[in-house]
């Protein structure tokens, strides 16, 4: 596959959590309480797969404005440590099953350098994990939702499927990679990215010939 096949193929899968979103929206919409200004998906904890940090990567460049990008990498280079400090702690909780994992991660919060005035400046192109933010879903064998919104635990509602969502993501990331560098070690770990290191990051050829280095 070409670039663009690619970046089509997971626009794609975008255009599909949008329509998940809708539908759960269409099913219980008197239970979700999203709307502008409301910003408490702003805060979460989460890591993009390499497609989606590349795709942000190209966005902010291509939408914002000059004053506008430069305000947003400086917010980048502000919450990095902290992203850096929630990964570390996460790391320190040594023998932990991936329930408790999950719950540690849940709890961390980490501003969103895309925000600004309870808004997300790149809104249109944000990564999929904000777009499904406030409907049930079902992680790890859990159904989870935002605490804000009116889902409550042991009543029946659809739920996303972000496990299978976020194996479509890695696996299009892989197969990203290996079109571009070629074939990638199955055990070694997946590329993850903060929203800070995406927007940071110049995913250029000197880019991926270092990856290829430390892959190989």
């Amino acid at each position: 596959m070409n670039l663009q096949q690619h970046i089509e193929r997971y626009v794609e899968l975008v255009c599909r959590a949008d329509r998940l979103f809708e539908s759960v929206r269409d099913r219980h919409g008197d239970l979700l309480s999203c709307k502008p200004g409301c910003d408490d998906c702003c805060s979460v904890y989460f890591q993009l797969s390499l497609i989606e940090a590349f795709f942000l990567s190209g966005m902010v460049r291509q939408h914002l404005r000059p004053t506008a990008l430069e305000r947003t990498l400086a917010r980048a280079d502000r919450i990095e440590p902290l992203f850096r400090q929630a990964t570390t702690s996460l790391a320190h909780m040594h023998g932990a099953g991936r329930q408790e994992l999950s719950d540690a991660a849940a709890r961390l919060r980490v501003p969103c350098p895309l925000k600004e005035d309870r808004g997300c400046v790149l809104y249109e192109h944000r990564p999929i994990t904000c777009r499904l933010y406030g409907v049930p879903q079902r992680i790890r064998g859990r159904v989870l939702s935002c605490p804000h919104n009116g889902f409550r635990e042991g009543a029946s509602y659809i739920a996303v499927d972000v496990d299978g969502i976020q194996e479509t993501l890695h696996k299009y990331s892989r197969e990203f990679l290996e079109d571009l560098i070629g074939s990638v070690p199955s055990a070694r770990p997946r590329p993850l990215y903060s929203v800070s290191q995406a927007l940071r990051t110049d995913f250029n050829r000197n880019f991926f010939e270092k990856l290829r280095e430390a892959l190989s």
